[in-house]
């Protein structure tokens, strides 16, 4: 990076910084602040990148629980009634090192099991562990609550993990600090995280897209604007154009995409092959 560039950023940085205090004249509007990111990026006075953590910041406090937590069927449970061997196993297959604990259903969580406390009873047989008394109490959150809320819970509260419930008191998913972050300076890939993709280019021209992606970044990639019901996922969407969970092979055509329903089963769609279609679009049945 020349003189000039590495002046022109850190002028920008300097201004923006300034621009978020309170009490400063310059800020008319968030509006104005996204446009002065997005020049700022076109001129190359900070990078893509940059510009994209900077937006993020901004729609950080209107992002909502339920578009980016873990949803209930992805989320990795044992029962209370299961054995300390079983949830070591699950710790150790997975990688997590806090794992929630349920009671007759997953509806119904009572407690998380972190691995730092199974390991103050190294050396004990495993059949005196008990798991109710070692649990901590779970720290329960509407899935519609903000995220920029949920980020000072959690600092306050000093915890990293929250159960998210459903307008009728049922577990939604799982939402952690890490998630939130991600939020802003994009995925944080750690020792313990099996790397996925999302978004498979295939030889054919086509992608196979993982259903649990988020809207966002399909709509993004596709260069597509889809109308906004209550779903968050490719999979959500799907459904909500069928009004049901469609067969494998079946085909679906929106959007100027033509969707291939590659793995599903009789609860949820996992993958789906997508590509460009040229022919009219037939509306879902």
């Amino acid at each position: 990076m020349d003189d000039d560039s590495s002046g022109n950023k850190t002028v920008f940085w300097r201004r923006f910084s300034e621009a978020l205090l309170p009490g400063r004249r310059r800020v008319r509007s968030e509006e104005e602040l996204q446009a002065v990111i997005d020049a700022s990026e076109e001129e190359g006075i900070i990078n893509e990148e940059e510009g994209e953590m900077l937006h993020s910041i901004f729609e950080f406090g209107e992002t909502i629980v339920r578009e980016i937590m873990v949803p209930r069927t992805d989320m990795l449970c044992c029962s209370i009634d299961d054995t300390v061997e079983a949830v070591l196993h699950g710790i150790i297959d997975s990688g997590h090192s806090r794992i929630p604990l349920y009671k007759g259903t997953t509806d119904r969580i009572v407690g998380l099991v972190y691995a730092k406390d199974l390991l103050k009873h190294w050396g004990k047989p495993l059949e005196q562990i008990d798991l109710g008394s070692i649990m901590r109490e779970p720290y329960f959150v509407p899935e519609t609550k903000k995220i920029e809320e949920l980020f000072k819970e959690f600092r306050s509260r000093r915890m990293h993990m929250a159960i998210a419930i459903d307008e009728y008191g049922g577990t939604s998913g799982l939402i952690t600090i890490e998630d939130l972050i991600e939020e802003i300076v994009g995925d944080i890939q750690d020792e313990y995280d099996l790397e996925e993709e999302w978004l498979q280019p295939q030889e054919d021209g086509s992608l196979l897209v993982d259903c649990r992606l988020n809207i966002d970044e399909f709509e993004d990639y596709f260069d597509v604007t889809l109308p906004r019901e209550r779903f968050d996922t490719v999979g959500g969407w799907l459904f909500h154009l069928l009004g049901r969970v469609p067969l494998k092979g079946e085909e679906l055509r929106n959007q100027g995409l033509l969707m291939t329903v590659e793995k599903c089963d009789d609860r949820k769609i996992h993958t789906v092959r997508v590509r460009r279609d040229s022919s009219p679009e037939e509306p879902a049945p």
